[in-house]
């Protein structure tokens, strides 16, 4: 494989938020991003880096919390069952 290196000038600020979210998604450079995203567009595949879940609610984000603490504590609210009727009363 052959190699080119292509210049964009853009704005230093672009650049810095270029690279915080490259960082972000995982990748270890702006270029590393950029490079992805260009073998894409030219394959005619798109990506999505986007977070298609979203943010939880307050309410849900607590409950998740609170499961993790228990948890993390060692509590086992249920379970194990030997028996299809005792995982059966349990719910």
């Amino acid at each position: 494989m052959s190699n080119i290196t292509l210049h964009v000038p853009m704005d230093v600020k672009v650049r810095e938020q270029l690279e915080t979210k490259a960082k972000k998604l995982g990748f270890d450079s702006a270029q590393a991003y950029i490079r992805v995203w260009a073998k894409a567009e030219a394959e005619g595949r798109t990506i999505n880096f986007g977070d298609d879940w979203g943010e939880p609610s307050n309410e849900a984000a607590e409950r998740l919390n609170n499961a993790a603490e228990d948890a993390k504590k060692g509590y086992n609210l249920s379970g194990p069952f030997k028996t299809v009727d005792d995982f059966m009363k349990d719910l």
